[in-house]
């Protein structure tokens, strides 16, 4: 049985859907979680991005900020009212909903993914990949966890600590966020329960590794790297896009 993060159940309220994602980007900007991310994204031969599931968008609006050279996202996901209206002021998210499992990669353009690859099955992260290839797209992917007790802790203090902490400063500000946080902490539980439950679904260095084993070829060569960092390793999964 392969449990979902109650924010990819459509029952869930949007509403704490899209202040369970603006805590969870919001908290890895402020921390610079991603900025390792930008050195490597200038790396690749264009500076127009696709990001998928994108979320809240803070990630992708975060890189755009803290970019050397210019840099620009456009932003998917299969719940677009998620974005955060901060992020909407400077990046474009389609409003269309956009299900990762159908979509198919344009040949030669780039894509991101920011701490959402954990969400899907390890079939369908090999089905994602290796539509990828077939395309001849570049791709850059980024975990921030890890199945370890040092990724529990982490969680478990963003959630149960620097939230009550934080909530107040999250932009645009709430009402309501500040209610389901001090009077009623529905939002400390459900990032708690969805943070926890990503840690047990997310993978290591070694099983990414076995992952892209099979799709990884001379022609298109995916680098699968690990970078520590105190405020959260990041794993990175990457390929440049193959131009005809």
């Amino acid at each position: 049985m392969f449990l979902k993060e109650l924010e990819d159940y459509s029952w869930f309220p949007p509403v704490l859907r899209k202040m369970q994602l603006e805590y969870v980007g919001w908290i890895s900007a402020s921390l610079a979680v991603y900025r390792p991310l930008g050195k490597i994204m200038e790396g690749f031969p264009s500076n127009q991005w696709t990001d998928l599931a994108s979320g809240s968008g803070w990630p992708a609006l975060y890189l755009k900020n803290k970019a050397t050279n210019p840099i620009f996202f456009r932003l998917t996901d299969w719940y677009p009212n998620s974005a955060s209206k901060e992020v909407l002021k400077y990046i474009k998210y389609d409003p269309e909903p956009l299900n990762l499992l159908d979509f198919q990669p344009e040949a030669g353009q780039q894509y991101s993914m920011f701490n959402a690859f954990h969400h899907f099955t390890t079939q369908e992260q090999k089905q994602i990949i290796t539509k990828m290839k077939e395309a001849k797209a570049g791709f850059i992917i980024a975990e921030v966890l890890e199945p370890s007790l040092l990724s529990f802790i982490q969680v478990t203090l963003a959630a149960l600590l620097l939230q009550p902490l934080s909530a107040w400063a999250i932009r645009p500000f709430s009402f309501l966020r500040i209610a389901t946080t001090y009077l009623m902490p529905i939002q400390l539980a459900t990032v708690a329960w969805d943070g926890w439950l990503s840690v047990l679904k997310s993978k290591t260095l070694a099983q990414y590794q076995d992952l892209v084993r099979g799709i990884s070829s001379s022609e298109y060569v995916i680098q699968v790297a690990r970078i520590p960092q105190l405020r959260g390793n990041l794993i990175v999964l990457s390929a440049q896009s193959i131009l005809s």
